[in-house]
């Protein structure tokens, strides 16, 4: 249940966000033959509609697009009530969808903590000749996938990636974290689980008898240990990168 106004509106305005964008899109793929660019054009062509009817729907909030490449979100809205986001991602229909949504390590401070809300449009497209196939808009969390294994939210296991769920799940409505509560519940179980996967196979066994007690007394006693700053170049914390 929307808790904000800018909530309430977005959320209503659902099926005009996917009839406008499949429109859009439907017309401009139509003149798209190169497949290397289509996605761009889906995304950006996606962008200036949504855009141009939150204007419409939102008139006292600030909407804006980023300029700079691989920067989170692709449109931000930002009013009284707060910041909130909407993504655009662009996959092909030959594989399920793979992309990079956010970090484990880092959702609560850069993302869930920073915004209202965030939504995801998710544009499936033809692999062979680029032709838009269809779009999705939903929720963040009701785009992000389960992790069979830790009970959690899906990831990458090598990074911590957050992946999407599967074109047959995005066909069939299947929604795994349809409140918040369960989604941030989601978070601290596939946080667990990738740590206690990476401790099995990656640091237990490089630690001899001796190292392994110094580690099992981390538990009874923690303890600070220096650590550089993850900063940019121009020394302020990058929270806005794209995940």
């Amino acid at each position: 249940m929307a808790g904000t106004k800018t909530e309430e509106i977005i959320n209503a305005l659902k099926p005009e966000i996917i009839k406008i964008v499949t429109e859009r899109l439907t017309a401009v793929t139509k003149e798209t033959h190169d497949v290397a660019i289509a996605w761009k054009k889906m995304q950006d062509d996606a962008v200036k509609v949504i855009v141009e009817l939150l204007s419409q729907r939102l008139p006292k909030s600030k909407i804006s697009s980023p300029k700079a490449k691989s920067t989170y979100p692709d449109i931000k809205i930002i009013n009284e009530e707060g910041a909130f986001a909407i993504d655009i991602k662009v996959n092909e229909d030959s594989k399920n969808p793979w992309f990079d949504m956010a970090r484990l390590d880092t959702m609560l401070e850069s993302r869930i903590n920073k915004y209202v809300e965030e939504w995801e449009l998710v544009i499936k497209f033809r692999n062979t000749d680029g032709k838009f196939i269809k779009a999705f808009f939903n929720l963040f969390r009701e785009v992000v996938g389960n992790h069979k294994f830790s009970g959690g939210i899906k990831y990458r296991p090598y990074d911590g990636k957050v992946r999407p769920k599967t074109w047959a799940e995005f066909e069939n409505n299947v929604i795994y974290w349809d409140t918040k509560e369960k989604f941030l519940e989601g978070i601290e179980k596939s946080i667990k689980y990738r740590w206690k996967s990476n401790i099995s196979k990656h640091l237990a066994p490089k630690l001899s008898d001796d190292e392994k007690e110094e580690f099992k007394k981390l538990f009874d006693t923690p303890i600070q240990l220096p650590e550089e700053p993850d900063e940019d170049e121009n020394s302020q914390s990058n929270l806005f990168s794209k995940q």
